[in-house]
């Protein structure tokens, strides 16, 4: 669950150009890396569900 809201906060901050990854100073690289953590949160919950 932490995965998906972390991921929210680092898309919109990334496209919205108010934070950046760090070492990179690159706001569409943290939405991409939002975008995947995004992603994996939602496979974490799929697959609990599946499995209980």
């Amino acid at each position: 669950m932490w995965n998906i809201i972390i991921g929210l906060v680092f898309v919109v901050g990334g496209l919205s150009g108010k934070m950046v990854l760090i070492g990179t100073n690159s706001s569409p690289a943290l939405a991409v890396v939002g975008g995947l953590m995004l992603i994996w949160g939602i496979v974490q919950m799929v697959r609990n569900k599946n499995g209980a």
